[in-house]
């Protein structure tokens, strides 16, 4: 059902406050007053004050929203539409405006002669005071369809006199979806101002002003990324999967003609220093896709609601951006003391279930990334077949992977050291993380530098291998953590990164067959 049809259905069954967030307050005039039909409307503006709804000429009367709320209240209401603008602005901290609206609320519901007034509240973000929760219904008004999107860019074409090809439409429809009408028709004229014509190139426009929109908004973070999978040593099963992946994002709407799910996204998990936020910036490169960070901790707001809005402010601006990768670092404690019934958990409860719904119904091209340190701190229900395609674990590097990670950081900074003499000084560092391994490679070189500028080989790589290799009580601490984790790994089945299993391997392949139990291995 459209909007429209849905407020006009609302308002014939009586329903006294429909809030509608938007940013397109022109749009939601035209709807307002197609609902309207032959009521009258009065509107109150934060900006200007009482003003004419069709001309928004300023009525010198009634400023501030009490006196407005006092005077309609004085009024005969019946067949009237009571618009307000701007409302959680007008509404926040000031319970004057919340107890008069909810004195006009009561009229209307309980007087007879108000009993066909309803009241619209017009703003960006939806802020429901506590005392009108029950009479209030939200409305969001939902940014076009790929169908609508099509027959905008059709009508642009010809009120413009240009054609554009199939291909081209496709690859701009899917660009556009998350933005709104008026988004996407500036972004045409745009296009079409630049060379007469709207093409291949201006698929860039949309996803620059997509950039935009994230920057304004002050909840996400656009990474900018350089790093590519030939920067990540090892890690060859995970990296081989999300080439697999970047095949179906790389052509949406033809993998869909043909059937193919949109992947959903994975999680990394496992030991810190591994390349799990490598792999994070690597996929979008390798994608070709914007790559946005979701710190869960920025969305706390100030008041009652303020989190919860945020989250679904992110959230929908991701889907504005689509197609993107969303990471999520450190999701363990994101999602810390969720079901605990701590003083905090519950809103923090609220925002995981909020973020599981997205995951699990999704149907825009968002590919999530989630990455954790420590799986045990996860909620289980995060775990469950269908959040994510899969879910990998890394571990500390193998003597090959050591030799792989060590001859990425050399190339790096313009340094080689033969393969050969590579593998046999990995084969003496026990318990190194990629991270670790690049602290060498720094260090080895700086060496080198001190030394007049001598050539960084096997020798000198070892020397700083052993100046960094962890002290006894260390490595015992990391040892125990590592088999701990690795034990945890194979009773739930989760996939190594790094290598496939065997498929001899009866434990693995059986656990594999309840991965739709995770959640209740979990709680064991």
């Amino acid at each position: 059902m459209k909007l429209r049809d849905k407020l006009r259905s609302y308002v014939e069954s009586q329903y006294p406050v429909l809030y509608l967030v938007t940013f397109e307050e022109e749009k939601v005039d035209a709807i307002i007053r197609d609902v309207a039909e032959d009521r009258k409307i009065l509107e109150w503006d934060m900006g200007r004050g009482s003003v004419d709804f069709d001309t928004k000429a300023p009525l010198t009367k009634y400023m501030d929203l009490p006196s407005a709320l006092d005077n309609w209240l004085d009024q005969e209401l019946d067949r009237h539409f009571l618009v307000i603008r701007n409302a959680h602005l007008a509404l926040r901290e000031n319970p004057v405006s919340v107890v008069r609206l909810k004195a006009l609320v009561q009229k209307i519901v309980n007087d007879e002669d108000a009993t066909s007034a309803n009241i619209f509240l017009l703003s960006s973000q939806a802020f429901v005071p506590p005392e009108l929760e029950m009479f209030i219904t939200v409305f969001d008004l939902k940014p076009p369809k790929e169908e609508e999107i099509k027959q905008i860019i059709t009508e642009h074409a010809a009120a413009k006199d240009y054609e554009i090809d199939g291909n081209i439409a496709d690859q701009l429809i899917l660009a556009c979806r998350g933005l709104q009408e008026y988004e996407i028709v500036r972004l045409l004229n745009r296009g079409h101002q630049l060379d007469g014509v709207v093409g291949a190139d201006d698929v860039a426009l949309v996803i620059d002003e997509k950039r935009q929109i994230v920057r304004k908004s002050g909840i996400l973070e656009m990474v900018e990324v350089k790093e590519t999978m030939a920067d990540i040593g090892g890690l060859n099963v995970l990296k081989g999967w999300l080439k697999r992946k970047a095949k179906i994002m790389a052509d949406i709407p033809r993998a869909r003609n043909f059937g193919v799910e949109i992947p959903k996204g994975a999680m990394v998990v496992g030991m810190p220093g591994c390349g799990k936020s490598l792999t994070a910036k690597a996929t979008a490169v390798l994608f070709g896709l914007p790559l946005l960070r979701l710190d869960i901790g920025s969305l706390m707001g100030r008041y009652v609601g303020d989190s919860e809005a945020n989250m679904r402010r992110a959230l929908s601006l991701t889907e504005a951006v689509s197609p993107c990768v969303l990471w999520v670092d450190e999701v363990e404690k994101a999602f810390t003391g969720v079901g605990s019934g701590g003083a905090g958990s519950e809103i923090t409860t609220r925002l995981f279930g909020y973020f599981l719904t997205w995951m699990q119904e999704k149907s825009t091209p968002v590919f999530v990334i989630a990455t954790a340190n420590d799986l045990s701190a996860l909620p289980p229900e995060l775990l469950r077949k269908g959040r994510f395609d899969e879910i990998f674990y890394v571990d500390f590097p193998t003597t090959e992977e050591c030799a792989a990670i060590l001859s990425v950081h050399l190339r790096k900074r313009g340094k080689k050291v033969k393969t050969t003499a590579l593998e046999e000084l990995a084969e003496g560092i026990e318990g190194f993380s990629g991270a670790d391994l690049e602290g060498l490679v720094m260090d080895a070189i700086e060496d080198a530098f001190f030394d007049g500028e001598a050539e960084v080989d096997k020798e000198r790589l070892r020397n700083a291998a052993e100046r960094n290799e962890h002290n006894e009580a260390q490595a015992k601490a990391i040892e125990k953590r590592r088999r701990k984790a690795r034990k945890q790994f194979r009773k739930m089945g989760i996939r190594s990164a790094s290598k496939e299993r065997e498929d001899g391997d009866p434990f693995s392949n059986a656990i594999l067959e309840l991965r739709g139990t995770l959640p209740a291995l979990l709680l064991r």
